[in-house]
């Protein structure tokens, strides 16, 4: 118990501190591994490293996919900022002992974009030259994970990056890490994950011009989640007349930015509607979250299908669609 106080300690004196940190936006590469995949995460303010335990959780927690019954895949669309659409999945499957295997993706196109020179051809405000360029992202991912006891497990993710963008192109491996404890006491779970391991990127060109580095966004993550109601069986063939009601907290620290919290909350009713909702703190955008799912079982499989919707003053609101389907 001592563990669990000490955990709860850290997360509040991070909530009291997180404004007073100096920020370092932009100093990171490879962006696009700080979008949140998974419609059910991120409508709980992306505060789920200790509660959720899906496949989708490859991209958060690789520890938490040992929740994995059998085998499980997944699909998420994101309609992401600029028109820019994103594109994610997963499938794992269970081995018993052996542990948990699970493979994961990303890919994300940026369209055409209008090129345009720093100063125009014809000395007027209009730089634009009329050709367009593209540029796109994926990641590929190879995860496992393993249950030691009753109450522990640990995971680790390796992955391949790869961003190009005009006629430059970062190519990088990556590695997360996780771990996911069960209390057994009120429904109380920690965890804690590390994402993004590897050397900077590079950038490389047909021009053979200098090469420039920029390290990864490296992303600590420690959380915890109670049961306020109900307990942890409800989606585990528990009794379906049950409620649960879950709080979750994740305090988080990267290399590029002061620290974060977010706070978010589910709501699960008959084992087959839930409501979300969560909030992140220091953020200029992207504050507010809240979502739904629907959950139901054909007998030869378990559907489930999430939206989550993020708020945001200044920019497009992105929404996310997630088709989950449990053998």
């Amino acid at each position: 118990m001592k563990k669990i106080f000490i955990t709860l300690a850290y997360i509040i004196f991070i909530a009291g501190n997180i404004n007073a940190q100096f920020n370092k936006a932009g100093r990171t590469s490879l962006q696009f591994l700080k979008i949140g995949m998974g419609a059910r995460q991120v409508a709980m303010g992306e505060a789920n490293i200790s509660s959720v335990q899906d496949i989708n959780s490859i991209f958060w927690n690789p520890a938490s996919i040992v929740g994995i019954s059998s085998a499980e895949a997944s699909f998420t669309y994101t309609n992401w900022i600029a028109d820019i659409n994103i594109f994610s999945g997963a499938v794992g499957y269970n081995m018993g002992n052996l542990g948990t295997l699970a493979l994961s993706y990303i890919t994300l196109d940026y369209g055409d974009i209008p090129e345009a020179l720093i100063t125009g051809t014809s000395g007027g405000t209009d730089t634009r030259t009329g050709n367009t360029f593209s540029g796109s992202d994926v990641a590929f991912g190879l995860g496992f994970a393993r249950q030691f006891t009753d109450k522990l497990s640990i995971g680790v993710n390796l992955r391949y990056l790869r961003e190009d963008l005009f006629v430059y192109t970062s190519e990088n491996w990556a590695f997360d890490v996780g771990s996911f404890y069960n209390t057994g006491w009120k429904g109380i779970k920690i965890a804690r994950s590390a994402q993004n391991f590897s050397t900077p990127a590079r950038w490389l060109n047909t021009l053979e011009e200098e090469q420039q580095s920029f390290d990864l966004p490296l992303i600590y993550r420690i959380g915890t989640s109670i049961d306020l109601l109900g307990g942890s069986d409800l989606l585990l063939g528990g009794d379906p007349l049950k409620q649960k009601l879950t709080f979750n907290i994740d305090a988080i620290h990267s290399n590029d930015y002061a620290e974060r919290l977010h706070l978010g909350m589910e709501y699960w009713f008959l084992n087959m509607f839930a409501l979300r909702g969560g909030y992140k703190f220091n953020y200029d955008e992207g504050n507010l979250s809240f979502g739904a799912g629907f959950n139901y079982d054909s007998g030869f499989a378990n559907l489930r299908v999430d939206y989550a919707y993020v708020n945001y003053d200044f920019l497009k609101s992105p929404h996310r669609f997630s088709v989950i389907m449990s053998f």
